[in-house]
């Protein structure tokens, strides 16, 4: 049923709650958005720096990086490099653990740059280095609940708009 040039209260009613879902599904299907587009730090001019000998310059540029993007597991791992090449290998060792933790198994890093930093590391450092990654471990259980649960609403709320669409035609 349309509604007429002059709509009814019932008419305005369900034309604000068709407003509403659909607010409400556009609102759930960016929250649902992988945490993905979160930009990753331009590292270039600290690789630069650090090929180029210039360790106190890269540290500098490290720490801004890093205080912009504390959730970047590649900064970390960066960090824990120039680390080791300065000597100060408790704080390197820290930031691989860091790195480690925020992405397990450094996909990222090369396999002998990596094991290279950690036999480093325990060599010259005193502390033993984070262990290796086990082999992909699983997700802990509900980790991706409320992304699901988010993905779902927002099909529900979808699919009542839909209807109601269909209902004021």
């Amino acid at each position: 049923m349309a509604c007429p040039a002059r709509p009814s209260a019932a008419c305005r009613q369900t034309g604000r709650l068709a407003a509403a879902v659909l607010a409400a599904t556009c609102s759930l299907a960016a929250r649902a958005a992988p945490a993905a587009s979160a930009p990753e730090p331009a590292l270039d001019p600290v690789v630069r720096s650090v090929q180029a000998g210039r360790l106190d310059e890269a540290r500098q540029m490290m720490e801004r990086v890093l205080h912009e993007h504390p959730e970047s597991a590649k900064a970390h791992y960066l960090d824990a490099e120039i680390l080791a090449q300065q000597g100060l290998f408790g704080s390197a060792q820290d930031e691989l653990a860091a790195a480690q933790r925020l992405a397990p198994g450094l996909p990222f890093a090369r396999a002998d740059d990596l094991q290279s930093l950690r036999a480093q590391l325990e060599r010259l450092g005193g502390r033993r280095p984070p262990p290796p990654p086990q082999a992909a471990a699983a997700p802990a259980p509900g980790a991706d609940d409320g992304v699901l649960l988010d993905l779902l609403l927002a099909v529900g709320s979808g699919g009542l708009f839909a209807w109601l669409l269909m209902r004021l035609w």
